[in-house]
């Protein structure tokens, strides 16, 4: 479908991600059967893979504030600029 209409940039890997994320979670609940299952078993399968995906995400935000540190602190090397999220996508700013 993000190829078919044509979609761009930050908007296309949204989509993809969120259609990923969206299947990954029906063939959890059909396949896995977990749309039956009691709440306990849902929340043991699912728990770890959120909690290592909130650690990640904290794990981010932590890198960036200490290379926002070590900026303020000593200056900003050429070697380690920090880069856009367009610039890896290929999208103007």
């Amino acid at each position: 479908m993000v190829d078919y209409y044509d979609f761009q940039g930050l908007l296309r890997w949204t989509l993809i991600i969120a259609f990923m994320l969206l299947k990954a979670g029906f063939i959890m609940a059909v396949f896995m059967h977990l749309m039956w299952e009691r709440m306990a078993l849902i929340g043991t399968i699912l728990a770890p893979p959120l909690a290592l995906l909130f650690l990640i995400g904290f794990m981010i935000s932590e890198g960036y504030y200490v290379f926002d540190a070590r900026v303020d602190y000593f200056g900003q090397p050429e070697a380690a600029t920090r880069i856009h999220v367009s610039d890896v996508l290929g999208t103007k700013h």
